[in-house]
């Protein structure tokens, strides 16, 4: 079984993220909610526009679910909202997704994983960063 991550070159796609909100009114809880989000991702700043981009300090390492099995190659693609400190703060799930019990083993490296922060110029930011996550259980070829 081989598992590895690749990180595309590709500009990263807004996905919506809703955050939840502690005003129950129906009138005002979409319109605010969709604002709130599009200003939070926006907020930070996408890896085309880095100067140097956030990297990982040490392997991310994808354990296979438990009670989980695997065939073929599995891809999905993450979003990953990387702090000021290098602490990836959200995750966000794109096309192509991952079945449910690899997308959450995915998160969870994710989230335990330790970054150098994104920068502009030399200058730490929130950075935003696409990742695609493979799962591959095809056999290898043999010679």
């Amino acid at each position: 079984m081989n598992e590895a991550i690749h990180a595309p070159d590709r500009a990263p796609v807004a996905a919506s993220a809703q955050e939840p909100s502690t005003d129950t009114s129906p009138a005002a809880a979409a319109p605010a909610l969709s604002v709130t989000a599009e200003a939070d991702s926006d907020s930070y700043v996408p890896r085309s526009q880095l100067s140097t981009p956030p990297i990982a300090k040490t392997a991310i390492v994808l354990e296979s679910p438990p009670n989980e099995i695997g065939a073929g190659r599995l891809v999905g693609v993450l979003s990953l909202f990387i702090d000021e400190q290098g602490r990836v703060q959200r995750i966000e799930a794109e096309e192509p997704t991952l079945p449910p019990a690899f997308e959450q083993a995915a998160r969870e490296a994710f989230l335990g994983a330790e970054f150098s922060p994104g920068e502009i110029d030399g200058r730490a930011v929130r950075s935003r960063q696409r990742v695609e996550v493979v799962f591959d259980y095809a056999p290898l070829p043999t010679r």
